[in-house]
């Protein structure tokens, strides 16, 4: 068995190499109902991976890190919608630039969408989004570009980008940044 850290509230986390994970409870994130079709990854039951980013197996989480793990838990049920409305603006050129190719590109989410897992009708509204997301993990990062200090990724399986998944940046509150999971940077101020 690998290194082990318990929170009290947390529960047990046990260090990857890369990360502390453990699997906990996020009910509201069940919200995001896609099923990638992996064995691993099946439609969500509202348990996840939470990962605190670290050096090596004595990098325990810090105080701040915790606190911002737990703002996103205590948060989940807006942050649900938050992240749907930041994606639709973002396909719909709208709001801070991603980047991605996504960007103003409904039509080719739409295409995607098709492609990778046979939808005919492309999404309407932000609500619609959720059907094509699911969870993958939520990760405290250390160091994001663009971003000052701690912040939260919530990295999704998307079926309008099945190679790469989706990565949202939040404070707990707000998304930050959209990109690729674990490539995602904040949004330019």
């Amino acid at each position: 068995m690998g290194t082990t850290w318990k929170h009290p509230q947390l529960g047990t986390f046990e260090y990857d190499g890369i990360a502390w994970v453990a699997r906990v409870p996020m009910p509201e994130f069940k919200a995001f109902r896609f099923d990638p079709g992996y064995s691993n990854a099946k439609r969500s039951k509202g348990i996840h991976e939470l990962a605190f980013e670290a050096a090596d197996e004595h990098d325990i989480p810090s105080t701040e890190a915790i606190a911002l793990a737990n703002k996103v838990l205590e948060n989940q049920k807006p942050l649900v919608a938050t992240i749907a409305k930041a994606l639709w603006s973002d396909f719909n050129g709208q709001g801070p630039k991603s980047g991605m190719w996504w960007h103003g590109g409904l039509d080719e989410v739409a295409e995607a969408l098709s492609d990778t897992i046979d939808v005919d009708e492309p999404p309407e509204s932000a609500k619609d989004l959720l059907k094509y997301l699911s969870v993958s993990r939520v990760t405290v990062r250390k160091k994001v570009d663009g971003a000052k200090g701690l912040v939260v990724e919530v990295s999704f399986h998307a079926g309008f980008e099945d190679e790469h998944g989706v990565g949202v940046l939040t404070d707990g509150e707000r998304v930050i940044g959209i990109g690729y999971t674990s490539d995602v940077t904040a949004f330019k101020s």
